[in-house]
């Protein structure tokens, strides 16, 4: 307490010490930097225009991408050399290009501050009106920073309004202190669940091996998360608002789904893409069903969005991933072997390179298609050699392939062997 009077006496003194207006700008390296980003894109849309003017033969819309590059350059340096805030005692105005706004004091409720992937920024909230979002790029310094401290910290309001509801409901122990002991408990057992589901996932994403084991924790882990939110009496949640102190572990709903579908694109080459795609969602539906049974909804207006949430987010590419890894990982069936070709072969492009083989028309493929296949497997074979791909019926009847060497008795044949 003794902190935020010291803290609230010394902004009160560096305000009140303070000469207006002050008036602050974009700082020099964000200044060159927006430059240098809009002289490129002018460079690039002038090029783009000649390219046009000089060449008949080039597409008329070169032109049109050129002058619309162009003017985005213009707009990006003016807007950076015009924009700029003004604060006085008892407002604040920010300055664009093509507007200005300004408030007073006594028309802002309050501040909060929204996270960015740099520095976060200030938003100032009004009685009425838009909010006004203050540019981090802006070169501040203590007496704007004071100013807006001074402000009421409306995030703050709302965890103090959260906490105090929680440690007033009775359902969660005898006493507020018990409620908030227990509040304390659940945000550190869902820390270490949040934790573990990103351990688990990258370890399937990464390396999965062992990879049966791998697939069924990550499988698993949704309806871990199901079952601690369950024990925690709403404690543990799926849906908080922003300044909630409960803790939200909706990660281990979204993340085992979507490490499931890229090891399932990845790892199996199914024919019946459809029917994955149809079953899927069945498959989805006791986990969303679960999900919202214990979670509940505080809100029940919107109950219908947020299942339709879940079921984009969570059921359908966790039942699409755990149903076609398990049509191939519980296959036990003996596959029908055809013989083919490799007709082409190439290594994707991108942050994960994946080489693959492109195949000739084969049994139930009369296109052809492509593979993907393990590095070691697409440097032994070599271009137009003939390969083998063994069609399996799938543990649950979704037909899937995976290539692999010839016996000796199918070269030079195509008739399919069991």
């Amino acid at each position: 307490m003794d902190q935020v009077s010291g803290d609230t006496g010394y902004r009160q003194s560096v305000l009140a010490s303070a000469s207006y207006p002050r008036t602050y700008r974009y700082s020099i390296a964000v200044r060159w930097l927006v430059y240098v980003i809009a002289a490129a894109i002018m460079a690039g849309g002038v090029w783009l225009m000649f390219m046009q003017i000089r060449q008949a033969s080039a597409p008329a819309v070169f032109l049109w991408i050129g002058l619309g590059a162009l003017v985005l350059g213009l707009f990006m340096a003016a807007s950076c050399r015009v924009s700029c805030l003004t604060l006085r005692a008892d407002a604040i105005e920010a300055r664009r290009l093509f507007s200005t706004r300004r408030l007073r004091r006594d028309d802002i409720k309050g501040r909060r501050l929204v996270p960015t992937r740099g520095k976060p920024i200030s938003v100032l909230v009004t009685r009425s009106g838009a909010p006004l979002r203050l540019d981090s790029g802006y070169q501040g310094d203590s007496v704007l920073d004071a100013w807006i401290a001074t402000l009421p910290d409306l995030d703050q309001q709302e965890r103090d309004a959260s906490r105090a509801k929680l440690a007033a409901d009775r359902a969660y122990g005898a006493s507020p202190q018990e409620r908030l002991s227990r509040l304390a408990t659940a945000r550190q057992l869902a820390k270490v669940a949040q934790l573990a589901t990103m351990a688990v996932s990258a370890w399937a994403y990464v390396y999965p091996r062992p990879y049966l084991l791998v697939i069924a924790l990550v499988a698993l882990l949704p309806w871990c998360a199901v079952a601690l939110v369950g024990w925690s009496r709403g404690l543990i949640r799926f849906d908080t608002s922003r300044n909630d102190v409960r803790p939200n572990i909706a990660i281990m709903l979204i993340l085992p789904g979507v490490v499931l579908g890229v090891r399932a694109l990845f790892d199996t080459h199914l024919l019946d893409v459809s029917s994955v795609l149809e079953y899927g969602v069945v498959v989805g539906l006791p986990l969303l069903a679960a999900v919202m049974l214990v979670n509940g909804r505080r809100d029940q207006p919107h109950a219908l969005g947020w299942g339709a949430l879940l079921l984009a987010l969570v059921a359908f590419p966790y039942g699409a991933g755990v149903l076609s890894l398990s049509d191939v990982l519980l296959d036990q069936q003996p596959p029908q072997v055809f013989s083919t070709q490799v007709q082409g072969k190439y290594i994707s492009s991108g942050k994960h390179p994946q080489p693959y083989l492109v195949l000739a028309p084969w049994g139930p493929e009369t296109m052809g298609d492509k593979v993907a296949v393990s590095r070691a497997y697409y440097a032994q074979t070599p271009m137009h050699a003939t390969v083998c791909a063994a069609l399996h019926p799938g543990s649950v009847k979704l037909r899937w392939f995976d290539v692999r060497e010839c016996p000796s008795t199918m070269l030079g044949g195509n008739t399919p062997t069991r």
